[in-house]
């Protein structure tokens, strides 16, 4: 029975040395020099984490992370039958990291031009980029870009981080309406600054 305890015992404590543990000190809260209050976004299924504005609120919380914010537009469509179909579109940034697999890219800018960008055209309908800049974002070189597209006949503005670490890509979206997409797109600054990894 005493063997039986010890072995128990050793496997429980080999267990706990395996799992993923989480920092104690990160802080669930900062505050800017303007007084602006950031809540944390984090969990044990993803190896980073990040603050968000205090007027979004955490809508996934699992291998993708995504905040948004209860401001949204309505946006209206024509349908062939004639009648109109109205959608509301809330304001949200998510975060996810996923594995390249097979491909093999050197870097943000060749995985947006070589699979991103030829996606999203076979996909999208008008999608217009308006920009794309080297941005750093938790020490790794990256690539921001915000474009338009439309979706079902709805238009969207889209800001996207996209940075390489590991043979993953992890990728930050700021999703809005093109009339909202000023007005909320603080977030995609915040979490980009303040992005860590564990």
């Amino acid at each position: 029975m005493k063997k039986l305890l010890i072995l128990a015992v050793l496997f429980l404590l080999i267990l706990s040395s395996c799992s993923p543990r989480e920092p104690e000190n990160i802080i669930t809260e900062i505050t800017d020099d303007n007084g602006d209050i950031f809540r944390l976004a984090n969990n044990n299924a993803v190896d980073f984490y990040f603050y968000y504005p205090e007027n979004f609120i955490i809508d996934k919380n699992a291998a993708m992370i995504s905040v948004q914010v209860s401001d949204p537009d309505f946006i209206e469509s024509e349908l062939e039958s004639g009648a109109v179909f109205e959608a509301p579109v809330t304001p949200n940034l998510s975060a996810f990291v996923f594995s390249m697999g097979a491909n093999n890219y050197d870097n943000a800018a060749q995985y947006w031009d070589e699979y991103m960008k030829p996606s999203y055209g076979e996909i999208f309908k008008d999608i217009l980029i308006e920009s794309g800049e080297d941005i750093e974002i938790a020490g790794f070189n990256g690539r921001k870009y915000i474009y338009t597209l439309s979706i079902g006949g709805f238009e969207y503005k889209i800001a996207q981080v996209l940075f390489i670490k590991n043979r993953e890509v992890y990728t930050l979206t700021y999703t809005a309406t093109p009339e909202k997409f000023d007005k909320h797109a603080r977030v995609m600054d915040v979490v980009a600054e303040t992005f860590e990894f564990k």
